[in-house]
């Protein structure tokens, strides 16, 4: 849901409570998504996110990984904020507008005053610099005078707030006309708040309201909404938190289902186009098959041309002969030749046919490894986080199958000496690794495992190779991991998954096969019904 200007008001006042901070560095995890990262006697995130629908600014413990190449705007707000010290956070008005001030020393020893000014506006949210003369230095979304002859936002430009409607404050709350939509009278009232405040208007005063509103320390969040004050006319019990983890708390997972959205859209993209290529190839490469197994009648035709050779001539589009069996057989034949280079001509495509054969039976083996390898990669894309898809991203560009102009791999990131699995501390002599791709997969299985270790996977599906070190393997250790292998697999929402288990020393690399593809010598199976509570609880310690 998007912040109003009311709710707003109150992050800014507990943001302000915590200047001036400096500002150590700035990172971008996606297109919208910007972390000032600060320090004010501790380490301090301000988050800033321009998404249509959930944009906002707020004090963040959330940490998203940095895997955008560096923007340009980032770029200018690194060269102008980057070491500098927010003195003030203000709001325009209760508008969804906000002004961070910086102070920042130039290259030459001199303070400059900066202002970064947030509009979360919609769809038409944005982050612009503004200098001391009030002159735009860039912005995330430039509109040209052509765009909008009322107001232009391009370099050089002086910056103008977005209009304002004939509003009231929300602090003159009392002076309401109950013949009126409250959000029509006053400016920062959303459509839920406006339900609210009518709601509690039937029993309490407009000065309680705006007193509530203007003190709260907590956010009240239910399933879709959260908001300052109770939500009384949802007749709904709320999670109750302080505001900044509230905030977080809130859009965690639906942020970072946009990231990987973010991340993994062209990721995605690519992957089915090429098995969709794959699975269009298939069938015609095994009628290609089934046509040049059945190619003997070719050599027939040729012999019957040449044992015939003086019944044909120059002219003759088709002649009918008697086969060897006695049957009647009408064969075409190319005009332009005589009856023994028809013949020769049979003969070199019956050769073609049974040349072909062996080719087509390898382009079949091919095309079927493709479109499993690419069926397990669409399988772990949709399931990665930022850090899985870029791990697959990589894998594609190392393994040549689709070139470096398809997917970039991000010029400024170092390649990790290991990938990012799944590490489970169950106790103190026993950790769980789970892997969420292939590179992750190859690496728990042939670089973290020793004979000893146990090793568990979905039988005859794409998933996580899961590993299990410890003293001593019970039941309950089988089960858990046998729940993540079937829960990081596709079949992750079926039921009775069978699981596969042996030890490491049984599994090894298939000789040519692509990454994470193993073959097993013996094992033993289990069948579960994947929880997923039970994972997560796991995996989000």
């Amino acid at each position: 849901m998007a912040i109003d200007g009311v709710l707003l008001n109150r992050i800014i006042t507990k943001m302000n409570a915590a200047v001036p901070v400096k500002i150590n560095r700035i990172t971008q995890p996606s297109n919208h998504e910007f972390i000032l990262h600060c320090f004010a006697g501790k380490k301090m995130n301000l988050f800033i996110s321009t998404h249509p629908v959930f944009s906002r600014v707020q004090w963040t413990q959330e940490k998203p990984t940095a895997n955008m190449e560096q923007t340009h705007l980032q770029t200018l707000m690194r060269k102008h904020l980057d070491g500098g010290i927010i003195t003030k956070i203000e709001q325009y008005g209760f508008d969804r507008v906000i002004e961070f001030h910086v102070e920042h020393r130039d290259d030459m020893g001199v303070i400059r005053p900066y202002r970064l000014i947030v509009e979360l506006l919609g769809k038409y949210a944005n982050v612009i610099i503004v200098n001391d003369e009030n002159l735009i230095i860039d912005a995330q979304k430039r509109i040209s005078p052509f765009e909008n002859s009322q107001r232009a936002i391009v370099s050089g430009g002086e910056y103008d707030y977005p209009p304002q409607f004939d509003k009231k404050s929300f602090l003159q709350l009392a002076s309401y006309n109950p013949d009126e939509a409250l959000r029509n009278q006053f400016n920062g009232i959303s459509p839920l708040l406006e339900k609210e405040i009518t709601h509690r208007l039937q029993t309490e005063s407009p000065e309680h309201i705006v007193e509530a509103l203007q003190t709260s320390d907590d956010l009240f969040i239910y399933d879709n909404e959260f908001h300052i004050i109770e939500l009384t006319h949802l007749n709904k019990t709320a999670v109750v938190k302080p505001i900044m983890e509230g905030l977080d708390a809130f859009y965690h997972d639906i942020q970072e289902r946009d990231r990987v959205k973010s991340h993994t859209g062209d990721l995605l993209k690519l992957i089915r186009r090429e098995l969709k290529r794959s699975r269009q190839k298939l069938p015609k490469l095994y009628d290609d098959l089934e046509k040049a197994q059945d190619s003997d009648h070719l050599r027939e035709y040729g012999d019957l041309l040449y044992a015939f050779a003086s019944h044909t001539g120059n002219g003759q589009s088709s002649i009918t002969l008697k086969d060897f069996s006695g049957n009647d057989v009408t064969i075409e034949l190319d005009p332009r030749y005589g009856g023994k280079d028809n013949a020769r001509m049979y003969f070199k495509r019956y050769q073609k046919a049974k040349t072909s054969l062996k080719y087509l039976e390898e382009q079949i083996d091919r095309t079927e490894e493709r479109i499993r390898y690419f069926d397990a990669l669409q399988t772990q894309a949709e399931q990665a986080s930022v850090e899985d898809a870029q791990e697959i991203n990589d894998e594609l560009l190392d393994q040549g199958i689709v070139h470096q102009r398809k997917l970039k791999r991000k010029s400024n990131q170092k390649k990790k000496k290991k990938p990012s699995y799944i590490t489970i501390q169950y106790d103190d002599e026993t950790t769980i690794y789970i892997g969420k791709n292939n590179i992750q997969n190859d690496y728990i299985s042939f670089k973290l495992a020793r004979k000893e270790d146990t090793w568990f996977h979905a039988a005859y599906d794409f998933g996580a190779h899961v590993l299990i070190k410890t003293p001593e393997l019970d039941e309950a250790k089988i089960r858990l991991c046998a729940h993540f292998a079937a829960y990081y697999s596709k079949s992750r929402l079926g039921s009775s998954i069978e699981v596969h288990y042996t030890q490491a020393r049984n599994i090894k690399k298939i000789p040519g096969g692509n990454l994470g593809l193993v073959s097993v010598a013996t094992h033993k199976s289990i069948f579960i019904d994947p929880d997923e509570d039970l994972v997560l609880s796991y995996v989000n310690k």
